[in-house]
């Protein structure tokens, strides 16, 4: 006997969660965003707080995504609301919600900044002397660079510290914020590199240093260091005995999109971020064979959940299932109503879900094949710090299996937490 596991999905905008008063159908429509829940056999509408107190089989309902009636209202049409199947609460196999979170660039620090500081790491303090040439060899892989390049971006820079004073006994400390600079600038002028990183220089004096043209308005230091100003203007101090220069790597790479008018289902978008690894190597290129300088990883990379990108992309699928196509020609897609559908779902948002699966048994199957139908029910709604959705939704259905008997696995995904790198790469305004 085989046995079919996938699950239908079928996706849900919500804004509102509406007590329906009344009977559906018969006493007004559902409005876009809006998420009821009804008694599956007389269509009467159940307060989301009482739903525990109602163990029939439920059908939950949410408001068309359409704003106009093309076909007629007699017979469907566009703004039919869209309907689960029949739930029955001892058939729901699972229940959990998932939180969105953005996405986090990757830092690693490169000598002595203010992070390898805090962490203590006092290996990081590294001398540089005169009349000598300083490598720094970049790699950075992942998605992003195998589409742009074909292979993971590598680039070697080199800091040539100058010549040594005529009179000097021994070869001599220069300035280590100069071969940071030198570093940073091999970076920022690599074709190959540069769009995937942002690098900012931790001067000796322990000021903040960065890429010329960048507007350091509203740009906040952290504690014990000050915004220095764009490294084309730095002037040399000389080098201070038993102070130490330092580089902060971060990934900057950022994917280009197509605007809502021209939108395809299949233009691409990025969700992994870039991975740097940073080492410093002789002059063969290899990082084993003598005592480089120190490399931390701050912040690693953080694939972002939830977005916008994604959840227009269910919500498309889930409208064509229902024979509600998104046209690839622009003027069809206006015509059937297609564009509002990215008039609602924000491109650029992130969005929680809430996601419960059933089934719905078929006691005669006279094929021999045992396939319950499965389905997936997914809620999404607008990830927000005030009076967010998604928990309230999960909290009333949860509540409902737990009184009616249901044996489900519910559970809660928190969102990834995303680190705070020390040094600003963005303006941090202080109000």
């Amino acid at each position: 006997m085989a046995y079919f596991n996938h699950a239908f999905q079928k996706s849900f905008y919500v804004d509102q969660l509406l007590n329906y008063d009344g009977q559906l159908g018969t006493d007004g429509l559902l409005q876009t965003g809006q998420l009821s829940v009804f008694n599956a056999k007389t269509w009467q509408g159940i307060t989301w707080a009482n739903l525990d107190q109602n163990c029939c089989n439920i059908v939950i309902a949410n408001g068309s995504l359409y704003q106009n009636d093309k076909i007629g209202k007699f017979h469907g049409g566009y703004l039919e609301s869209n309907k689960s199947k029949e739930i029955n609460a001892k058939y729901v196999s699972r229940l959990y919600q998932v939180t969105a979170n953005g996405p986090q660039a990757m830092v690693v620090n490169v000598g002595s900044t203010p992070y390898t500081v805090d962490q203590d790491s006092a290996n990081c303090c590294k001398e540089f002397l005169c009349g000598e040439t300083y490598y720094l060899r970049i790699d950075v892989k992942g998605s992003p660079a195998l589409r742009l390049l074909d292979h993971n971006a590598y680039l070697t820079v080199d800091a040539y510290t100058g010549c040594c004073a005529p009179d000097a006994i021994s070869p001599t400390p220069v300035d280590s914020t100069e071969v940071m600079i030198k570093w940073a600038e091999g970076i920022v002028n690599s074709p190959i590199i540069s769009p995937f990183i942002l690098p900012v220089v931790v001067a000796e004096d322990l000021s903040l240093w960065y890429k010329p043209g960048t507007n350091l308005f509203g740009y906040v230091a952290p504690a014990g260091y000050t915004i220095g100003g764009t490294w084309d203007d730095y002037v040399s101090p000389g080098h201070e005995e038993d102070a130490c220069a330092g580089l902060v790597l971060n990934g900057a790479y950022v994917d280009t999109k197509f605007l809502d008018c021209t939108f395809q289902i299949s233009d691409f978008y990025e969700k992994e971020p870039v991975r740097i690894y940073a080492s410093e190597v002789d002059y063969n290129g290899d990082p084993c064979l003598f005592t480089g300088i120190c490399v931390v990883n701050e912040c690693m990379g953080l694939q972002a959940n939830g977005l916008g990108e994604t959840v227009a992309r269910e919500m498309i699928l889930s409208e064509s299932y229902r024979q509600s196509f998104f046209a690839t020609d622009f003027r069809i897609r206006e015509i059937t109503q297609g564009n509002q559908i990215l008039d609602v779902i924000d491109r650029s948002a992130l969005y929680d879900g809430v996601y419960l699966q059933h089934n719905v048994p078929r006691f005669n199957n006279p094929t021999g094949v045992f396939d319950n139908d499965q389905y997936l029910l997914a809620f999404y709604s607008l990830n927000t710090n005030v009076a967010p959705i998604a928990p309230t939704l999960y909290g009333y259905l949860n509540d409902w299996l737990t009184a009616c008997g249901s044996t489900c696995n519910s559970e809660v995904f928190e969102a990834e937490t995303n680190c705070e790198a020390l040094v600003p790469i963005a303006p941090n305004l202080v109000v």
